[in-house]
């Protein structure tokens, strides 16, 4: 009997045990409802006294929700617009991109053209000069039997050059130079305009090239030549280009003139200068001027005669 009420007695105290741990539990359950219910009054207490807030009745739970609700929709909104913005750059870089591959493409072929243009250019340069130089030799070398008269006046010629001139180089030049008639194949005034007081020059083109060496020479040794009292000079016919070479040497002929000093050009435009005969040649006005500064200045004196 004993036993048994002692085993009655703890089932009696195992129950009320577990009945205590089961109201303490709730009690809890209740404390922390109650702690949160009073967490979110408080949360709402400080959002109806917060100065950004309007005056007006308290937030509920739908106010909030409701707020919740449009910030919501208005980010979302803001999103799909900042998404749309994206897409349309997006797709200008991409346009941007194909255009910068584009151009660089097209760079890079006109940089391929441009060289190959060059290089044509380099070589057509170099034909050009040939093909110059080969015309000057051509047309300077059709030129080897004429010559240039100068001083002659205006219609002495009588409209029949070719014969004046046959008649005009004997009596220049002494009848007795020639065994036989000049042979000249055909003479005419120069191309140029004729202006008052000034004749133009008489171009003449001799048969042979040795007969026009011959008068060339008769026309150095005789000078000056004369024709009714007017001084006349006989040069050779020379192309453009030759005369433009040799008028660089403008000023050094007007020194040896001063000085009277012997000069004179060999073919094409090489100039000489002549001192107590000692000859200096020269191509370039440069070279020119020392070799004569050379034969007038640092030579004995009286070297010049």
């Amino acid at each position: 009997m004993d036993s048994i009420s002692r085993r009655s007695q703890g089932v009696e105290g195992i129950c009320f045990g577990s009945h205590l741990c089961f109201l303490w539990v709730m009690c809890s359950a209740e404390e922390t409802v109650d702690d949160r219910t009073k967490l979110a009054s408080l949360e709402v207490a400080k959002a109806n006294t917060s100065p950004m807030c309007s005056p007006g009745p308290s937030a509920t739970n739908e106010d909030v929700l409701s707020a919740i609700s449009k910030l919501s929709s208005t980010v979302d909104m803001r999103f799909v617009e900042l998404n749309g913005s994206i897409s349309s750059l997006k797709a200008a870089l991409s346009d941007i991109c194909d255009r910068v591959t584009s151009t660089e493409a097209a760079v890079g072929s006109q940089d391929r053209r441009i060289s190959e243009l060059e290089k044509r250019h380099d070589s057509l340069a170099a034909q050009c000069s040939l093909q110059q130089a080969k015309l000057e030799d051509l047309e300077a070398r059709s030129r080897r039997q004429n010559i240039r008269i100068v001083g002659i006046p205006e219609k002495a010629e009588n409209g029949r050059p070719t014969d004046f001139v046959c008649k005009l180089l004997p009596k220049l030049l002494g009848e007795n130079n020639f065994d036989r008639p000049i042979e000249v194949d055909r003479a005419h005034r120069s191309l140029t305009q004729a202006k008052e007081g000034k004749a133009r020059a008489i171009i003449v083109r001799l048969h042979y090239f040795q007969e026009k060496e011959r008068v060339l020479r008769l026309a150095r040794e005789k000078s000056p030549l004369q024709y009714d009292g007017r001084s006349v000079f006989i040069f050779p016919d020379l192309t453009s280009a030759i005369m433009k070479k040799r008028q660089t040497f403008q000023a050094i002929k007007e020194q040896c003139r001063s000085k009277r000093i012997r000069y004179g050009f060999r073919y094409p435009a090489q100039f000489m200068v002549t001192v107590n005969n000692n000859t200096a040649k020269s191509c370039s006005i440069e070279i020119a001027q020392g070799r004569l500064l050379f034969l007038t200045i640092l030579l004995p004196p009286g070297v010049l005669g």
